[in-house]
């Protein structure tokens, strides 16, 4: 019998960019987009549309998640 309470077994990490950095280094980051997003416009103050989502590796997210 499948149980609704265990968590999926997703690696999905993702990072949240300001929109005019060149550079596209990470605001936030986090296994949810819209979790990142929020993250991003509370650490800065800026609106939500200021931010773009990228899909990163774990390698990537466990090296800004160290830091």
């Amino acid at each position: 019998m499948t149980s609704f309470n265990q968590s999926p077994k997703f690696e999905y990490y993702f990072k949240a960019c300001l929109r005019t950095d060149r550079e596209a280094k990470p605001v936030a980051v986090g296994w949810s987009a819209s979790g990142v997003i929020a993250d991003a416009s509370e650490i800065t103050g800026l609106p939500r549309d200021e931010f773009v989502i990228f899909e990163i590796s774990k390698s990537e997210f466990a090296a800004f998640r160290s830091t």
